[in-house]
């Protein structure tokens, strides 16, 4: 369309409109794609069929990528947009999948730190799954959960208690927890450095079912699908399992485990050893290296 005169006036106010009109159709073919993407999330949900399929992804990126280059249209653009496209439409198929799937129906979570990026996160998250939430948390920021200023006076009324407050608030909180004996399954969402390590082990120490659980993306996400999140087990099997179906079966999920650990009989592909001195891979898949990589920066 490159042309030698100046544009005119006119004709540059019609070039956009030209822009807007298919600037509104590439929206109306993304609500339609979105329409299908719906039916076809319905039917997994019917028929038990696995969430992704990993083949189909690439097929679909691949032609896509081909047929902007044929049109001499950048590859690369092309694979942006097809990966977000797929990314929000397997968010939208989660979404779906857990709202059905009352994990939670009838049970009770709360969310120490519930106001925070990641525990708002986590609070919507709980929700959607079926646990009625509650939050405790200083700051003044409005929230539709119920609050709870004395939560330790009402500990034993949560099957749930997740700590996603900073690091070292984190670990006092986990000793007080340690302290009280919840009879809920607890884990944090803090980090991984060693900061946490005594509240874990005072909680295992005394009997607690407790884990920790790191999500490897932020407050932003859609869903699990194609996302890390990283588990740690301090020595209660049965915790390490029901943090991981809380999480369902969206996600990549890569275990932190000891060596040893039973939990290692039905882990994932990938699993890496963070108790010694050095991090290091007891069982490498996919993204094995990545997660290595990670488990040291967040030592350092």
């Amino acid at each position: 369309m490159a042309s030698e005169h100046t544009l005119t006036p006119d004709e540059l106010t019609r070039l956009r409109q030209r822009l807007d009109e298919i600037d509104d159709g590439i929206i109306d073919l993304i609500a339609e794609r979105q329409d299908i993407v719906s039916t076809i999330g319905e039917h997994k949900m019917k028929t038990g069929v696995a969430l992704r399929h990993f083949e189909r992804e690439r097929e679909v990126i691949d032609r896509g990528m081909q047929r902007a280059e044929s049109l001499g249209v950048s590859g690369r653009v092309a694979r942006d947009i097809l990966e977000t496209l797929i990314h929000h439409s397997l968010g939208k198929q989660e979404t779906n999948q857990l709202v059905h799937s009352e994990h939670g129906q009838g049970k009770q979570a709360l969310v120490i730190g519930g106001l925070g990026r990641m525990g708002v996160w986590m609070s919507r998250y709980l929700d959607m799954v079926g646990y009625h939430v509650d939050v405790a948390d200083p700051a003044g920021t409005e929230t539709i959960f119920d609050r709870i200023e004395d939560w330790e006076s009402v500990i034993d009324n949560y099957d749930l208690v997740v700590v996603a407050v900073p690091l070292r608030p984190s670990n006092a909180i986990l000793h007080r927890l340690a302290e009280l004996r919840p009879r809920g399954l607890v884990f944090d969402i803090g980090s991984l450095k060693s900061p946490m390590k005594s509240g874990l082990a005072a909680l295992a120490a005394a009997g607690c079912r407790v884990c920790s659980v790191h999500p490897m993306f932020g407050p932003n996400e859609i869903g699990l699908s194609g996302r890390h999140i990283l588990f740690v087990d301090v020595g209660n099997t049965e915790a390490l399992d029901e943090a991981r179906a809380l999480c369902g079966e969206a996600g990549e999920v890569l275990c932190f485990a000891p060596a040893g650990s039973d939990a290692l009989g039905e882990a994932p592909s990938s699993v890496v050893d963070l108790t010694g001195a050095e991090p290091r891979i007891l069982r490498e898949g996919p993204g094995a290296r990545e997660l290595l990589a990670a488990a040291r920066a967040a030592a350092d």
